[in-house]
């Protein structure tokens, strides 16, 4: 049996989800991530030691190419890091609006999906068609099981177009327009100035 012996390089051998052999990437344990960690392969097994040589990862050797090979208890790792961590201020205010919309979060890194990305595209959502038309929407993506953004925009929707409100418009200004008050005032005076 033959027996390849790695140094993972943490700079050139290091991806997001782990360390990278044979085109595949392999998970590392969340603690362990920015160590130096020592590869070994043969047929069979891919396993990750540290600095003493305990194995801190045992994989299945995968033959296939560009595989991710994740051990459950790393995801599980992970998981419980992201729970744990501070919330953003961009999260904080989508639960404000929708409390069950945790259970959208869970299910975004459970899915491997880019969290701050899906965060931002929903906020669009709450700023577009308000506080009850969003979280209603929320309520029945989770109740039909779902966990897209895209599901979730066309239910805001149809509550809007159902409740009759006007269509939700998105206005940016830069940040050299100033926020000022418009005071209408009577259309009268321009038509005088036609007359003029």
């Amino acid at each position: 049996m033959r027996r390849a012996r790695r140094e993972a390089n943490a700079r050139h051998q290091r991806s997001p989800e782990g360390v990278r052999f044979d085109t595949n990437s392999y998970s590392v344990p969340p603690a362990h991530v920015l160590d130096t960690l020592t590869l070994t392969a043969d047929d069979r097994r891919v396993r990750l030691l540290d600095a003493a040589g305990a194995v801190l990862a045992d994989h299945a050797r995968s033959w296939g190419r560009r595989q991710t090979i994740e051990l459950p208890e790393h995801r599980q790792a992970i998981l419980a890091q992201k729970r744990g961590a501070r919330e953003s201020k961009g999260r904080d205010r989508l639960c404000a609006a929708a409390p069950e919309i945790i259970r959208l979060f869970e299910r975004w890194l459970e899915m491997g999906c880019n969290v701050g990305s899906m965060t931002s595209r929903t906020l669009v959502l709450l700023d577009l068609y308000g506080h009850d038309l969003f979280a209603a929407a929320v309520r029945d993506v989770l109740a039909r099981g779902t966990w897209d953004i895209g599901a979730i925009s066309q239910l805001c929707e149809q509550r809007r177009l159902s409740a009759s409100r006007p269509v939700p418009v998105a206005i940016s200004l830069g940040a050299h327009v100033p926020e000022r008050d418009v005071i209408p005032h009577a259309l009268e005076s321009y038509d005088a100035l036609r007359r003029r």
